[in-house]
């Protein structure tokens, strides 16, 4: 048996790659805006870090398209009203104020004009420079294009498995909290209303950023496969939850109408609650990589038809039918992806 070198085992891997990938993208940035003589490089290096920061909770290239549309517009809109605006200080600051004011109405429901008051702002109070409007405008856009594509680019190159790795620990991880909201809803302890609440507020921004997470993972060309399970999965994903939504309501309302004190876990919902039991445990079991046998269709005693009219009851069996067809997908899904075996 032939002793080979030792593996290095990293605790922290994904976090040191993405350190790695900032320390090439800051040095890219500087390196580029300085060879094409930008006037302010520092700007490319912060757009650098903050297209590379987002890799970590996913969304990078939606920074990077955004900064870069945020800024094209703020330096044209910034121009312009450099253009315009009257002389001296007074006149200045009026015009970059109701200019700020202005765009950062619009930003509010527009997430890609974030940036646009500050390079706005920037252009108008800099035309006065002896560079020019048109300039600085034309200076600021390709600083920030030059800072979010070393970004983007160091990310690619430098580990391209990054966003792969990043978005694999996140389906986990989501699984794994989706069951715990589950279980916690059968447990059916009123005073974790509060808790249950704050979970499902958790849960829907850790979909968000796991849809985010999975746009940022680039195929090699060719058949998007991949690409498309991933989409997939998280679709899965948003049915899971909506499906438990309705599940705790059916248990909100058992709660409401039960003596104070009571658990609703026990009693009429009792049956849905050990069906429900096996989804929670099938979606830990996701969280670590395992997957099971699929969860057939509920029994005839938990159908709608069965539970009748009654609100508690109906909302249980609906969500329970929903949720072993979806989980059953979301499962397919993980072993598609590799996820689970």
């Amino acid at each position: 048996m032939k002793a080979g070198l030792p593996r290095l085992k990293l605790p922290h891997t994904i976090e040191v790659r993405a350190a790695l990938q900032m320390a090439a993208g800051a040095g890219a940035a500087l390196i580029i805006a300085t060879w094409l003589k930008l006037p302010h490089p520092y700007w490319s290096v912060i757009s650098a870090i903050v297209v590379i920061q987002a890799s970590t909770g996913g969304g990078v290239l939606k920074v990077a398209r955004d900064r870069a549309l945020g800024t094209g517009f703020g330096a044209v809109v910034g121009a312009l009203v450099a253009l315009v605006r009257p002389e001296g200080l007074v006149g200045m600051a009026a015009a970059v104020s109701l200019t700020a004011a202005v765009l950062a109405l619009f930003a509010a429901r527009r997430p890609w004009l974030k940036v646009a008051p500050v390079t706005a702002a920037i252009v108008i109070a800099g035309a006065a420079g002896p560079d020019g409007t048109a300039s600085l405008a034309l200076d600021r856009v390709f600083e920030i294009l030059v800072g979010s594509a070393s970004g983007v680019a160091s990310i690619l190159l430098l580990f391209p498995r990054h966003a792969r790795d990043v978005f694999r620990r996140m389906a986990g991880q989501v699984a794994g909290e989706t069951g715990e909201l589950l279980a916690m809803i059968l447990h059916g302890d009123p005073r974790e209303a509060a808790d249950i609440l704050d979970r499902h507020r958790k849960l829907k921004a850790r979909l968000t950023a796991l849809e985010a997470a999975a746009g940022d993972v680039l195929d090699l060309p060719g058949p998007q496969k991949e690409a498309a399970d991933r989409a997939a999965l998280v679709r899965a994903f948003w049915r899971v939850r909506s499906d438990i939504v309705i599940i705790g309501r059916g248990f909100q309302s058992a709660a409401e109408a039960a003596a104070p004190g009571a658990s609703p876990a026990v009693g009429k919902l009792e049956p849905w609650t050990l069906a429900a039991g096996g989804a929670a445990e099938r979606l830990k079991g996701l969280s670590k990589g395992r997957a099971s046998a699929p969860l057939g269709a509920p029994d005839d005693t938990l159908t709608l038809a069965a539970a009748g009219a009654e609100p508690s009851l109906a909302a249980a069996a609906i969500g329970l039918a929903h949720l072993q067809r979806d989980l059953n997908d979301l499962a397919d899904r993980f072993a598609d992806l590799g996820l689970a075996t």
